[in-house]
């Protein structure tokens, strides 16, 4: 059996991108890990702002982007100086 990337409790990240994933993207934790034979690993992710809880590919999660408020929905753009 393979190790899963993501460990549960850690804070991961859902890039809005083209995907059988409907998730909104923006940071989430997950909850639990589940094995599947067609898609690969499955994680039960919930939204750190507490709104929403689904089942995602791990090729739709990533780490959680330097400098991003995990509260929010999107990384914050830097401002030009």
């Amino acid at each position: 059996m393979t190790d899963n990337r993501y460990a549960v409790g850690s804070t991961v990240y859902i890039w809005r991108r083209p995907s059988p994933s409907t998730a909104i993207a923006g940071a989430y934790t997950v909850v639990a890990h589940y094995p599947s034979e067609s898609s690969g690993r499955l994680y039960r992710v919930r939204s750190v702002l507490g709104t929403e809880e689904r089942m995602v590919p791990e090729t739709d999660l990533s780490d959680v982007p330097r400098g991003a408020d995990t509260l929010e929905r999107t990384p914050r753009k830097r401002r030009s100086a």
